[in-house]
């Protein structure tokens, strides 16, 4: 593909290739997946606001598991887009916790379950639970880049173009010499990732049309990158989205933006620099 010019420079195919072959071999390890969801259960069902929100984890049963065949208990309920036909309540409550989880994941246990598919949440009309499963793609996350990751996610939240920029040249998104396009389209591409956060108030996710707005800038991205992101990012940025597009397909209203204050100002940053907060 590269050699023919189908792939467009700023796409990086072979960092993308390279990820997803990675994330194949390691997906197909069932006793490795049998550690993640044992690791992720525990991890769960030791924070209060997964636990007053009925998320769970079910066992998984090592005995009929092998590196071909994962058994865990049943989880009953459907996928989780089925919620949409429920009051808003319920939904807004929903689509918080996975906002919450998704944060939680990333900056606190930097472990996360990387695949978005809406199938791996499973809803319980009968009580309100939210099942988590399959954890073949979860992985661990090193704390400088959380660091700088949370740093970022917080100017973006302020429309801080300084601390963005800043950050992301430390972390090598950017290399300080593109043009002014690519400068252009990271910073706005920033700013409506930030978007449901700006603001200590209720964010619609679908009446606000974020999705529209978060492909706006892949253009000048393949055309006028200059570098590959952080490895990180490829997974990352895959769950991020589906947060956001499940939260879209909830039509969740969240008030989003003390969710990520709270993590920040308990962050115990490690980069030598202050808490952005205090």
């Amino acid at each position: 593909v590269t050699l023919t010019g189908l792939s467009p420079k700023g796409l990086f195919i072979e960092n993308v290739i390279r990820v997803g072959q990675d994330e194949l071999t390691v997906e197909c390890d069932y006793l490795r997946e049998v550690e993640n969801q044992k690791r992720i259960k525990d991890l769960v069902e030791r924070d209060p606001t997964l636990i007053s929100n009925r998320f769970v984890v079910p066992n998984v049963i090592e005995s009929l598991s092998t590196n071909q065949i994962l058994t865990s208990e049943y989880i009953p309920g459907g996928t989780i887009d089925k919620v949409s036909s429920l009051d808003q309540a319920e939904r807004n409550r929903i689509g918080r916790t996975i906002l919450y989880l998704t944060m939680k994941e990333l900056f606190d246990w930097r472990f996360m379950q990387t695949d978005p598919n809406w199938g791996n949440f499973i809803y319980d009309f009968g009580t309100g639970k939210t099942g988590l499963i399959d954890f073949g793609a979860a992985r661990e996350f090193d704390k400088t880049f959380v660091d700088g990751y949370l740093r970022i996610v917080w100017a973006s939240a302020n429309r801080d173009e300084k601390a963005l920029m800043l950050q992301s040249r430390k972390m090598n998104f950017l290399t300080g010499d593109e043009n002014e396009q690519m400068l252009h389209a990271h910073k706005m591409s920033g700013f409506t990732v930030g978007e449901p956060f700006w603001e200590e108030k209720p964010f619609d996710f679908k009446g606000s049309q974020i999705s529209t707005r978060m492909g706006e800038h892949t253009a000048a991205f393949l055309q006028h990158r200059l570098t590959p992101p952080p490895e990180e990012v490829y997974t990352l940025h895959r769950k991020l989205a589906g947060a956001y597009m499940l939260c879209i397909k909830l039509g969740a209203v969240v008030e989003s933006r003390s969710i990520l204050r709270e993590f920040v100002e308990k962050h115990d940053f490690e980069d030598g620099l202050p808490n952005p907060i205090n």
